[in-house]
């Protein structure tokens, strides 16, 4: 009997791990997953409260993350990881257009700040926002080290990205797409990340729903 005891210990053990680590490696963020017409509107209320300067931001950004509506299911942190990694994606996207674009030399700058951008969102800021969308929206500390990582990130981003804008960007925008997008990811994720979370409520800036 000790025996059997031991293997169905040792079985449940294996079983019980195998499980810890299936959840452990299971992705915070599924994209397409069917979601309600509240998860919709908590994206759209958020861009459009959030964005509401800009509505053209407003409705790139509720593009961008309607995708991942189920996921987030109406989370202001889990809203925060979203944005962040599209972002990380457009400018990721972005540096590798202008490789190949024929002024290329000339955004050498630029480049290198997308390339520097996306490491350390992969090092550490997207790292620490997967930590923070475990956390329920009520719990999270405005002085959590997590969101101090990411708000001090963020706000570099922000600085740089503009720079690189005025800098260039804006002068070949209609013939590098991706760059209008990751200026739109830009601007959402800083606008979602560092203003304050008062109550979403499903009206655009401009009166009508993006």
């Amino acid at each position: 009997m000790r025996v059997l005891a031991a293997v169905v210990l040792t079985a449940f053990a294996a079983a019980a791990s195998r499980c810890a680590a299936a959840g452990a490696n299971k992705p915070l963020l599924v994209e397409n997953l069917p979601a309600s017409a509240e998860a919709k509107d908590f994206i759209r209320a958020g861009c459009n409260e959030t964005c509401i300067r800009r509505p053209d931001a407003a409705r790139a950004c509720y593009e961008l993350l309607l995708p991942y509506a189920a996921s987030i299911n109406s989370s202001y942190n889990r809203a925060s990881l979203a944005i962040v990694t599209v972002m990380v994606s457009k400018l990721a996207d972005l540096a590798k257009d202008l490789r190949s674009f024929g002024e290329a030399g000339k955004l050498e700058g630029c480049i290198r700040m997308l390339d520097e951008t996306v490491a350390g969102a992969r090092d550490q800021a997207l790292p620490a926002l997967g930590r923070i969308s475990a956390i329920a929206d009520d719990k999270l500390k405005a002085k959590d080290p997590d969101f101090l990582l990411v708000w001090n990130w963020l706000r570099d981003v922000d600085i740089n990205f503009v720079k690189c804008w005025d800098g260039g960007l804006k002068r070949i925008m209609d013939r590098v797409p991706s760059s209008i997008v990751a200026d739109h990811s830009e601007y959402a994720a800083a606008a979602i990340i560092s203003r304050p979370r008062l109550k979403w409520a499903p009206q655009s800036p401009d009166g009508e729903n993006p």
